[in-house]
């Protein structure tokens, strides 16, 4: 995970900044991204009531990447995820650089804080849980 000022202009995302949601509630930010391509990020994703957080760990969720056509557009969803840089403690998500299992890309993603409570962990499409990592890769 990375988190310095290396250019990055790739998004991954797997919740409500998906294609299906994004359009609907951030109108203005999805015109500033360009969908990509679907890819395989490693991580649990958690049931936060109305919103799914990935966390870093076992396991492999599916994303969707966005090219960032503007790269101001990062402000605009960090207010919309809960993302302070400057208050990392009170964010509801961080927001990181990674490194994809699928396109091997490095991407922005927003992860569930560690300091907040995980919600549970249901069998949801998009998920791939740590038995199906292995048959995932290939």
């Amino acid at each position: 995970m990375s988190n310095d000022a290396t250019p990055c202009n790739l998004l991954a995302v797997y919740g409500t900044l998906r294609r299906r949601s994004i359009f609907h509630k951030l109108p203005v930010a999805a015109a500033r991204l360009q969908f990509f391509s679907r890819g395989l990020i490693r991580g649990r994703l958690f049931w936060q009531r109305m919103y799914p957080g990935l966390i870093q760990d076992r396991g492999i969720a599916l994303v969707e990447l966005f090219r960032i056509v503007d790269p101001n557009v990062l402000g605009d969803l960090d207010r919309y995820e809960g993302f302070d840089p400057r208050n990392l403690r009170a964010s509801l998500f961080i927001r990181a650089q990674v490194l994809l299992l699928n396109p091997q890309v490095w991407a922005w993603v927003y992860f569930l804080n560690l300091q907040i409570p995980r919600g549970t962990e249901p069998k949801i499409p998009g998920t791939l849980h740590h038995k199906d990592t292995e048959s995932a890769k290939n």
